[in-house]
């Protein structure tokens, strides 16, 4: 079977975004947190990503300038399988974040209509 090679990974993307998450929440800039982790900051745009893997290494460096545990860039899963809590409101935020009024809005409105589907 071959592999395919353009794909990206979904464990790497959730660790990317994670580590976006951590970023934002600690104010650090891409360029700082590279500083920290001895790369550079396009570097840490490719760790976000989830188009460049980051090492063990390079993890628990990101750790520490987080101050997090590596355990938090992984996902979290409940007994069903499904991701936490937690783990999908940190998100959500992260992206709420990131977006503009109507973008917002429109967030809102589909959650809500969601909310009602059974």
């Amino acid at each position: 079977m071959a592999v395919q090679h353009d794909a990206l990974d979904p464990i790497d993307v959730h660790v990317g975004s994670q580590l976006r998450a951590l970023r934002q929440r600690e104010r650090l800039t891409q360029a700082k947190l590279a500083q920290s982790l001895g790369v550079t900051f396009q570097q840490v745009q490719k760790y976000e990503r989830g188009v460049n893997r980051m090492a063990a290494s390079t993890l628990a460096r990101a750790s520490a300038a987080l101050g997090c545990s590596v355990m938090d860039f992984y996902p979290k899963v409940d007994g069903a399988g499904e991701p936490s809590r937690g783990e999908v409101l940190d998100e959500l935020a992260s992206l709420y974040d990131s977006m503009g009024g109507r973008q917002r809005a429109a967030l809102l409105g589909t959650a809500r209509a969601l909310a009602t589907v059974r």
